[in-house]
């Protein structure tokens, strides 16, 4: 009988111990809620692609990003620094950034929805004879000039460039 009842109290030790352990999440996976939430969203059913090379180029704009670029919309500056890092890249079509404030005490799905489209930045005329290229990137900024950090999101319907032989 003393034996079950240690058994008993440490089974009931561990499940505890996860229960705390499921309750805990790191910036990085409610990052990573909040991105799924968001693709869900504004994908809904369409299927967006992973493209590593707009992931690459959107975390070289969340470096350069301030909180400055959202007065009254996307500021001059901003939309030049986006065309600037993706020129070399999309061809035709158009890219719309999304940004949101990262809420400490809010949920991903709150935040996912807090998410702000701005004005879509074009790349010539939509090309549908080219590499077509329907993605969402998404990052996390570091601490800006405000203290506070960001949600970027670059939705991509647009042709990419193709090296030449």
């Amino acid at each position: 009988m003393k034996t079950a009842k240690r058994l008993l109290a440490f089974a009931l030790a561990g499940v505890m111990t996860l229960a705390l352990l499921t309750g805990c999440s790191d910036s990085s996976s409610k990052a990573k809620q909040v991105e799924e939430y968001f693709r869900y969203m504004n994908g809904g059913y369409t299927n967006y692609q992973k493209d590593e090379t707009l992931d690459k180029k959107l975390e070289v704009i969340a470096q350069q990003f301030q909180p400055s670029w959202l007065d009254g919309g996307l500021t001059d500056e901003a939309q030049r620094i986006i065309k600037k890092e993706l020129g070399d890249y999309l061809a035709t079509g158009s890219v719309t950034p999304w940004v949101g404030e990262v809420e400490p005490g809010q949920s991903a799905l709150a935040q996912a929805e807090s998410m702000k489209c701005y004005m879509r930045i074009q790349f010539g005329n939509y090309d549908s004879s080219g590499t077509a290229l329907h993605a969402i990137a998404f990052t996390m900024t570091d601490k800006k000039s405000d203290g506070h950090r960001y949600y970027l999101a670059l939705e991509t319907f647009a042709t990419i460039k193709t090296p030449q032989n």
